[in-house]
């Protein structure tokens, strides 16, 4: 288990890597290019359509794998499941793209902004293809997987530079990002032709049950991600799309860090699900919490670095968003805490806890930043963030989930089941 893992881990991390690499080169050429004030609402209309991402996604993205790992239901294939879940999905991606140019609208009316929304959005109903992605990912095809983004991502940002060079207005900006996951849905289509899968059939018992599992996934996934962006609103509204720019360009850069632990989770959820039960669950806890804060602990210094050369990468024009970069570094380990918490609440089947945590949090990150933001600017806005993600990941839990705080500050245990593990594996080098 540990080697397909770690094989699993290279594929996606040289896979996150690369796109990494190549958007975040092209995210400054367009933070330069369109300035904070454009940039921001770039990054506003992003942060609107992650919102309804929930909604998009149904809080599949959890449970499908699952499904298709464990094949527990009788009468139903892989095929059943990718069909009924991909329809599923692209419904739920298309009410989420008119709430989304609804909400634009009623904001600004017909201008740039909505503009922006109406191209940038569309990705919300082409996500549907996460599906195949499921698929690729529970019969281990991480390779294909790694090399369907890369490709997508190259081609997206090569055009991204094309707008750049011909000095196009933001909004087709906006069109090459939406091309990214069109063409990722593409290859993945393709990946799964070539594997010789049939076509299953949309088994409707079988969409009740999903969404009898996950509309509480959705309205938690909701909350969870309105918190999460909240900030991004109440900046906009109290200081303007300047500082909006401003705010987005710090945290694109710890969005690097982020997906470390998303990977993480995407490569451990199907493998825990066929493995885990009540007696060994506080054990996978444990050693999943010990990985997770390694990582983080290894990525410090590839934070500092980033924070030191951010100015010369941005310019003098994102000054602000320079200055308040320390103040993020907790961001990225909340992020890890969150990612695994929920990793084992949907293990479980606790879908009620992530909506219960997700309010709390929010409460307070609402409260906070009404009375923050207007007095200190940024770092109100990032102070109203920080409080959030703790009341989300630490608070929440000592009040209704202690097992999993029982968890996260005993993992240290397991450091010698490690420290075993890696001696073993260095015997057999020899």
């Amino acid at each position: 288990m540990h080697k397909r893992i770690i094989q699993s881990s290279f594929f996606l991390l040289a896979d996150r890597g690369f796109r990494l690499v190549i958007s975040f080169v092209l995210g400054v050429l367009i933070a330069r290019f369109y300035g904070p004030e454009e940039f921001g609402q770039l990054n506003y209309v992003l942060a609107t359509a992650s919102v309804f991402g929930s909604l998009s996604s149904l809080g599949l993205d959890d449970i499908v794998p699952r499904d298709m790992a464990a094949l527990n239901q009788e009468g139903l294939s892989r095929d059943d499941i990718e069909k009924t879940a991909f329809i599923l999905r692209l419904f739920g991606g298309v009410a989420a793209y008119i709430l989304v140019l609804g909400l634009t609208f009623y904001e600004s009316g017909a201008s740039r902004l909505f503009v922006i929304a109406s191209l940038l959005a569309l990705y919300l109903p082409i996500q549907a293809g996460d599906v195949y992605e499921y698929r690729l990912r529970v019969e281990d095809e991480f390779s294909k997987i790694a090399l369907s983004r890369s490709l997508a991502a190259f081609l997206a940002n090569v055009l991204k530079a094309l707008v750049l060079i011909v000095a196009l207005p933001i909004s087709y900006i906006a069109m090459a990002m939406t091309s990214e996951f069109l063409l990722t849905t593409t290859f993945f289509k393709l990946c799964l032709k070539k594997k010789g899968f049939l076509p299953g059939s949309f088994r409707s018992e079988y969409a009740k049950s999903l969404l009898l599992r996950s509309w509480k996934i959705i309205f938690a996934g909701l909350l969870i991600t309105f918190q999460a962006r909240v900030e991004y609103f109440l900046i906009e509204q109290f200081l303007g799309w300047q500082e909006v720019g401003q705010y987005s360009a710090a945290l694109k850069i710890f969005e690097i860090i982020d997906v470390v632990c998303v990977i993480l989770v995407t490569v451990l959820m199907p493998k825990l699900a066929a493995m885990i039960n009540s007696e060994n669950d506080m054990v996978y806890r444990r050693r999943t919490y010990l990985i997770g804060f390694s990582i983080y602990c290894l990525l410090i210094p590839v934070m500092i670095v980033l924070t030191i050369i951010f100015p010369y990468l941005y310019g003098t024009q994102y000054a602000e968003a320079a200055a308040v970069l320390p103040w993020l570094f907790l961001r990225p380990l909340f992020g890890m805490l969150g990612s695994v918490r929920n990793m084992f609440i949907v293990l479980e089947g606790n879908y009620w806890y992530p909506a219960l945590s997700a309010l709390c949090s929010l409460i307070v990150s609402v409260i906070t930043g009404y009375s923050l933001i207007p007095e200190y600017g940024l770092y109100g806005a990032i102070a109203s963030s920080m409080l959030g993600l703790f009341t989300l990941t630490v608070l929440t839990d000592l009040a209704f989930y202690r097992k999993n705080s029982f968890a996260v500050f005993t993992c240290f245990y397991e450091f010698f089941y490690f420290k075993r593990l890696i001696m073993q594996g260095r015997r057999g080098s020899l």
